[in-house]
């Protein structure tokens, strides 16, 4: 249990460029969609956001809302970790061998897979998604019948379900990267495959996953916190000695937000990195648990043979 855990941080020092830096472009990707959305929903709904502004009781409930949403869009993603699990995989098979894999050497030897890791991730990304919506449906009908105690009960449930159903659903198929990366398996075959491995030793899987992804989670915190104080602090002194000048307070704030929203997406970077190479550590680890790694590597070659494609 706990070797496993340990074997994810050690292959994120062992092949850093290919774990943190294939995290830290799809994490950019990731935030360029997300920032784009945003300012989309902002323009779209300015009229409301300047009528919200001006109450104080909307505005704090809408900034609960919005931290809800937050972090249901963190849980959201999730379904990159398939994605960066089916890059970082062909990584954990070469360090067996003390050999390192850098990140142009793994985009390359995922030649014909590229497409089906993309649309792996589309899928979980989807099912994760419609999840969400479906159980928070019954919380609009609610509403829409002024039913304010009935749908606030629903929201409560429907969110610990969600949260139930998310974890149970992810836990399963969380080989599917990998399973199609190492293994060359379509979609549909990558999706049996970690249904099958994961079918034993779930609450073991679960609790790797889940401590690791918490630990990990801590750790970043720990490290950033510091940082994000110091720069909070700069902040406040650089606007208090720059009443005078509003160029210079804005040049500061901006500079600021920069540094806080890059300092976000490199933690999240290094904690999804760090998740990814566990999620490959477990999947080549329950293949040597339920199948011996011989037995893993024959199951390999019958799926690259000629007669099974």
């Amino acid at each position: 249990f706990i070797e496993a855990l340990d074997s994810g941080f050690r292959l994120l020092r062992f092949v850093p460029t290919l774990s943190i830096g294939s995290s830290l472009i799809v994490f950019s990707l990731w935030s360029l969609l997300l920032a784009a959305i945003g300012a989309l929903i902002a323009v779209q709904f300015l009229p409301f956001f300047n009528d919200l502004s001006g109450n104080e009781d909307a505005a704090s409930g809408f900034i609960a809302l919005a931290q809800l949403g937050s972090v249901a869009l963190s849980l959201l993603s999730l379904g990159l970790a398939h994605l960066l699990s089916g890059i970082i995989a062909t990584g954990t098979r070469a360090s067996f061998g003390a050999r390192r894999t850098t990140l142009s050497m793994a985009w390359k030897s995922l030649s014909g897979r590229r497409l089906r890791l993309i649309l792996a991730t589309l899928l979980m990304s989807g099912i994760n998604l419609g999840l969400l919506l479906a159980l928070t449906a019954p919380t609009l009908l609610f509403l829409g019948a002024d039913s304010a105690i009935l749908a606030f009960v629903w929201a409560a449930l429907a969110a610990l379900l969600w949260f139930v159903a998310l974890i149970w659903v992810n836990l399963r198929l969380a080989f599917l990267g990998s399973a199609i990366a190492v293994e060359d398996l379509s979609v549909r075959a990558g999706i049996r495959r970690s249904w099958k491995l994961t079918g034993r030793g779930f609450w073991r899987m679960l609790g790797q996953l889940a401590l690791g992804y918490f630990l990990s989670n801590q750790l970043v915190q720990l490290i950033i916190t510091p940082i994000v104080f110091i720069i909070s602090v700069l902040l406040g002194v650089g606007m208090t000695t720059t009443t005078e000048s509003t160029t210079a307070q804005a040049a500061i704030a901006i500079v600021s937000v920069g540094l806080l929203l890059a300092l976000t997406l490199i933690s999240s970077a290094v904690l999804f990195a760090y998740f990814a190479c566990l999620v490959t550590v477990c999947f080549f680890d329950q293949q040597m648990r339920s199948e011996g790694l011989d037995r893993s590597e024959e199951h390999t070659s019958e799926l690259q043979s000629p007669d099974h494609l």
